[in-house]
């Protein structure tokens, strides 16, 4: 394919992309789900803590009682996401109409509980955690997006009590937002109303069934998997920032999958899924380009490679790749093309082969925290030997990206020499 065709496809497809991108629903969610992050990092180093594997540690935390201080921890947050990001997604939902974020957020959290399943006995009402964490996530977008969108389109249509103007302000604002919670909690107790009626029982048990599990089953198909990250790497060919256009898809499902991952990992319980978002962060750091940041500032006879790789080199080592992407550029950058476009997609699937054989074991689904370096990544997923995986992974693009590196770092040598000589 030429490259004028390469950049036409871009240029055609860069509205559609971006307008997925910047999608109220997509923003909503990721919005949201960023939102919830100090709440996930909490449940993930509680996780950590609590399952280190130091024989000395695990007595002391169980005799101080610091373990039972931990599963606090993770029970209120990895095991209570759907909870929170019905009301972070709610949140920032009504941001991208411009809307106070407060009442849309309780509003969806009583209809979440609305359809949760309770029992009570002898007067005392439980609730079961079951759907309130990583099995509820699908659900808790779901009513966080449509019981928003039903109190702000009441409201901007002007369905509400109006006050007249002598009233305070904070009380008219009250009153205006009565018809539209109402309505939204009228249409999600007939929701509710309706499934007790059928053999699902509630909402959430139909949800589960017939759509996150479904999703999951292609997140955790590593041939999917491969196929959008080297499809993101296409879009950062093209200038685009494939990352965030595949996560504005994907996110929901990684997200629900590493918190499946992380509640089982905190219960000492075999971890279910091998792929997911922390699985693709800890193996294709810096878009697998890490050992080209490195051949450029150790092996680079040029002074514009050598210079380049003293820029990239330390970023890309804490997994930030920009300046490598648009510093080099990789962009449009014909003669890096195919390890640009395909070394992620080689290092996940030598990730996924040796954790299915059990060389590696499955990463423990932390939540992925910006300029984590390399090998600190993969000892936060829970064994040394990811994060050895990573050294030899970064070893691999190094010798896949030489030759490569080599013919363009030669001309550039020979470029800079005539041009002394001159």
């Amino acid at each position: 394919m030429s490259k004028f065709n390469v950049k036409d496809i871009a240029k055609k497809a860069a509205p559609i992309l971006n307008q997925i991108q910047k999608s109220k629903v997509s923003n909503g969610i990721s919005g949201g789900m960023m939102a919830a992050m100090p709440i996930i990092l909490l449940g993930a180093f509680a996780a950590l803590f609590l399952n280190l594997p130091i024989p000395v540690w695990k007595s002391f935390i169980a005799f101080s009682g610091i373990a039972h201080a931990l599963n606090v921890a993770i029970t209120f947050s990895t095991n209570f996401l759907a909870v929170v990001f019905v009301v972070t997604i709610a949140c920032s939902y009504a941001k991208q109409y411009k809307e106070d974020p407060v009442v849309p957020a309780l509003i969806a959290l009583v209809c979440f509980f609305i359809v949760t399943p309770f029992t009570t006995n002898k007067g005392v009402t439980t609730i079961t955690m079951q759907w309130l964490g990583a099995a509820g996530i699908f659900s808790a977008i779901i009513i966080s997006l449509v019981s928003t969108r039903i109190y702000i389109y009441i409201k901007q249509k002007g369905f509400t009590i109006k006050m007249p103007e002598s009233v305070p302000p904070v009380v008219a604002s009250s009153f205006s937002s009565l018809i539209p919670a109402f309505a939204a909690i009228i249409v999600f107790l007939t929701v509710s109303t309706v499934f007790s009626s059928t053999h699902f029982g509630t909402m959430h048990q139909f949800i589960y069934n017939f759509i996150q599990t479904p999703l999951q089953g292609v997140g955790g198909n590593i041939v999917s998997v491969v196929i959008l990250w080297t499809l993101a790497q296409l879009l950062w060919f093209a200038g685009i920032h494939g990352t965030l256009v595949i996560y504005s898809v994907v996110l929901p499902i990684f997200t629900a999958m590493d918190a499946m991952q992380l509640s089982a990992y905190s219960a000492g319980q075999a971890l279910p899924n091998i792929t997911g978002r922390a699985f693709v962060s800890t193996y294709t750091m810096s878009g697998s380009a890490i050992g080209f940041a490195i051949l450029m500032l150790f092996v680079a006879r040029s002074k514009q490679y050598k210079t380049l790789g003293k820029l990239t080199a330390v970023p890309a080592l804490f997994g930030i790749s920009e300046p490598l992407v648009f510093g080099t550029p990789l962009v449009f950058n014909f003669r890096f093309f195919i390890p640009f476009v395909f070394m992620n997609g080689i290092n996940l699937t030598i990730a996924y082969v040796l954790t299915v054989i059990g060389i590696v074991p499955r990463v423990a689904g932390m939540a992925p925290m910006s300029g984590m370096p390399i090998i600190l990544n993969g000892l936060m997923e829970g064994s040394w030997k990811i994060a050895a995986l990573q050294v030899a992974l970064a070893l691999l693009s190094m010798l896949v990206w030489y030759p490569f590196f080599r013919k363009a770092d030669n001309e550039a040598y020979k470029i800079e020499q005539k041009t002394l000589a001159e």
